[in-house]
């Protein structure tokens, strides 16, 4: 029997249709790992966010509210302040109870001996609870957030509340910061500092907390908080809070009808005037990976007036409008026109106008909020 064999052009024809098989099969799989870079990178920046958010909600949530003791002057460390130092970094500190003490590795440790001599505070707790010697807490600590230029989100705690060292105290939270970044090797960190605070976050663009009052209508920040509003007026939130009505100065150029609870360094110690914020609302940036697609570029140089910013891939912004960070500025946009974004704000979100040259780098990132009701919330009962 006479075996038939391929010829040419059947081989030729077979290798097309096995090269169009296989070109086709790598541009799927190649989808589909872009794909799932992209989802990974995504899921990252949103597990760090809310670990953030989770962490922080718990610490307003359990925000301990002032209150009058027999003991003259007692309690005068349940505290709440936030400020925006002159470098844009946000630093929130309040007073929390103590969930859950007693089933605590170290914590369930404290107040076991008689003259004991430390405090919960990240330095050598473990060896403290160990020997006996954490002072007992009292059911509160004192938590501080603090954000650095570099975009490091610290965490602090320390219990119990109150001098000698507390976070409250005249030492300032960003100095008791750890010398870390992530670039850095374990074995170049400065192990022996001071440390009260701890890294929390890291790629953190933006970190902000605002305050409703009793006269706040709405959480925008253009309108400022007015104690008595006009027609069709609204009244802002705060940036900046002080429970003690003793430790901030009011911000310059406050105008008379704006609320501001400062009364004078006498109200330090006396809590009978403390106020607490009904509502806090939290807003938090994460820097995305590359593979997730929210970063683009400038195409030309813009200067610190132009109401248009060109983008290389206008498909990474939000149609609808939002925020993008350029260099050090963040700019406010309504929508997307083009390769343009039409430009509402510049030097949004307390940053200046600059000029940014070609291929600066555009970020979007993760953008959470919160907006948490403080059970501890007490008003300004003296204003009027």
């Amino acid at each position: 029997m006479k075996r038939r064999e391929f010829t040419i052009l059947e081989l030729l024809v077979a290798t097309a249709v096995m090269s169009i098989l296989g070109l086709s099969l790598m541009v799927v799989l190649r989808g589909g790992l872009a794909t799932w870079r992209r989802a990974e990178a995504r899921r990252a920046s949103f597990d760090a966010g809310q670990a953030v958010l989770r962490q922080l909600r718990e610490d307003l949530l359990c925000a301990v509210g002032p209150y009058e003791t027999p003991v003259p002057y007692g309690s005068v460390d349940l505290r709440l302040v936030s400020d925006i130092d002159a470098q844009g970094r946000t630093r929130l500190i309040l007073t929390r109870a103590l969930k859950g003490e007693s089933e605590h590795p170290v914590l369930g440790m404290a107040g076991n001996a008689v003259a004991s001599d430390g405090v919960f505070d990240y330095r050598a707790d473990n060896e403290e609870a160990k020997y006996n010697r954490l002072r007992a807490t009292g059911g509160t600590a004192e938590v501080a957030w603090v954000l650095d230029p570099q975009g490091v989100l610290y965490r602090g705690v320390r219990a119990p509340v109150g001098p000698p060292g507390s976070l409250f105290g005249d030492v300032d939270p960003y100095e008791l910061a750890p010398l870390w970044s992530p670039d850095q090797e374990a074995d170049e960190l400065k192990l022996d500092a001071p440390s009260l605070l701890r890294p929390f976050a890291t790629d953190v663009l933006y970190f902000e907390v605002r305050f409703w009052t009793q006269f706040t209508t709405t959480w925008s920040t253009t309108e400022p908080c007015i104690k008595e509003l006009g027609r069709n007026q609204e009244s802002g939130p705060l940036l900046y809070w002080d429970s003690t009505r003793g430790i901030l100065q009011p911000p310059d150029g406050l105008r008379p009808e704006e609320f501001d609870f400062w009364v004078g360094r006498g109200s330090l110690n006396d809590p009978r005037d403390d106020v607490m914020p009904e509502k806090v609302r939290v807003t938090l940036v994460i820097r995305e990976a590359d593979a997730a697609g929210s970063t683009t570029f400038v195409t030309a140089t813009v200067g610190p007036r132009e109401e248009s910013i060109p983008v290389q891939d206008p498909g990474r912004l939000n149609p609808k409008g939002g925020y993008m960070l350029v260099d050090d500025e963040w700019i406010r946009y309504s929508e997307v026109v083009g390769s343009n974004a039409v430009v509402t704000e510049r030097g949004a979100r307390g940053t200046l106008p600059a000029e940014h040259g070609l291929n600066s780098v555009v970020q979007v990132g993760r953008q959470f909020v919160t907006v948490v009701a403080l059970p501890a919330g007490r008003e300004d009962w003296g204003a009027k």
